[in-house]
């Protein structure tokens, strides 16, 4: 506002933002630019409550700037028009307690069978009650996010190109290892309904192992707010191909812009450049909350960088990023559904130690009515 001698009205989403934000728009709320995960991406803007940018001024240097991942994120499927700015970048990542590991004598583990073994070890010599801890919360950046980085890691494909489910070993493996984890309580009982992505039960330092937002190692590791804070290192991945689950969140500018030059300006105030020539909003982020970015100008700035290494270690988040899996999935607009009906079911399966015959067959119905039904 000062800036650009504007003026802004925000409106704070709280709750499951996606499902509410969708509510809103299909009453009718006219809204200039609005905040999204990638896989809505290509949803809104066939339901026409988005527009894409590419045609808009310094896009193809905005383009060039960013990490082609990070472009693809935020594009309409197949090489489409680009349609947002990125809000941050990130991956989910692996933390262990060292403190934990040397009690027990072990290594971080790289099979999802040894991170099995290393948490019976662990609670059976009485050094964490419940070794193991991940986002399973049922909510769009938690259970759905922990699953595709844990399928992805094992080498699962989850969906093929031309979006069918794939029913394979590897995605077995990962449902069976996580009913596990929970059949032989070496997750808390009430994991699923913890709040704050479960990160405020991490830093307490009953658990060895989390998989979660690689933004949410500095909380983790903030003495202020952690009492493991200095203790928690990253890992790669375990698992068959040790890969994980990439993103870039977006800033969008909707359909019906009040004035299309007074958008963009506002879009770039907050995912890019300003008139100043400074990653205002971006940098905060980074500098404040550990968000990475989807511009490789920010990644590589010193402040930026002195800041990230003081909580974890830039080589091993960088080799874990250059391992990672984007989502292609995110850009079926009947994804979303198929997506909270999945964590759903997971979460039921774990509880109960039901079939896995009978959860996969029901993940691959889910998405063959939703892909016919959105034909």
């Amino acid at each position: 506002m000062k800036l650009y001698d504007e003026n802004v009205n925000y409106e704070l989403v709280s709750g499951d933002y996606h499902p509410l934000a969708e509510t809103k728009l299909t009453g009718g709320q006219r809204i200039d630019m609005l905040y999204s995960e990638e896989n809505y991406i290509a949803r809104w803007h066939a339901a026409g409550w988005i527009r894409d940018i590419e045609s808009m001024k310094g896009v193809a240097d905005i383009k060039a700037g960013m990490f082609p991942v990070s472009v693809e994120s935020l594009s309409l499927p197949n090489g489409g028009p680009l349609c947002g700015l990125p809000y941050y970048a990130g991956y989910n990542t692996f933390l262990y307690n060292e403190e934990h590991l040397a009690k027990a004598g072990v290594q971080a583990p790289e099979t999802w069978d040894a991170v099995l073994d290393v948490c019976r070890k662990l609670k059976k010599d009485g050094i964490s009650d419940a070794p193991f801890h991940a986002m399973w919360q049922q909510q769009w950046p938690n259970m759905s996010w922990y699953m595709f980085a844990a399928w992805y890691s094992e080498g699962a494909k989850v969906f093929d190109g031309d979006g069918n489910f794939v029913d394979e070993p590897a995605l077995r493996k990962i449902l069976e290892i996580n009913q596990t984890f929970y059949k032989e309580k070496l997750v808390v009982e009430d994991i699923m309904t913890l709040p704050g992505e479960g990160v405020p039960s991490y830093a307490s330092g009953r658990h060895t192992f989390m998989v979660v937002h690689d933004y949410n190692h500095k909380v983790a590791n903030d003495p202020a707010v952690s009492k493991i804070a200095g203790k928690v290192r990253n890992a790669i991945m375990p698992g068959a191909t040790r890969s994980t689950m990439a993103w870039t969140a977006a800033y969008l500018m909707g359909a019906q812009p009040v004035d299309e030059e007074r958008v963009w300006n506002l879009l770039q105030f907050f995912g890019g450049k300003a008139s100043d020539g400074q990653y205002h909003v971006i940098k905060r982020w980074a500098l404040e909350f550990g968000l990475g970015s989807g511009y490789k100008e920010v990644m590589q700035d010193p402040e930026i960088v002195a800041s990230f290494s003081k909580w974890r270690d830039l080589d091993i988040s960088a080799k874990q990023l250059g391992m990672a899996t984007s989502r292609a999935i995110g850009k079926a607009i009947w994804f979303p559904e198929w997506d909270m009906f999945m964590m759903q079911q997971v979460q039921e399966y774990i509880r109960s130690g039901s079939s896995t015959d009978a959860l996969v067959a029901s993940l691959a119905a889910k998405a063959s009515e939703l892909k016919t039904q959105y034909q």
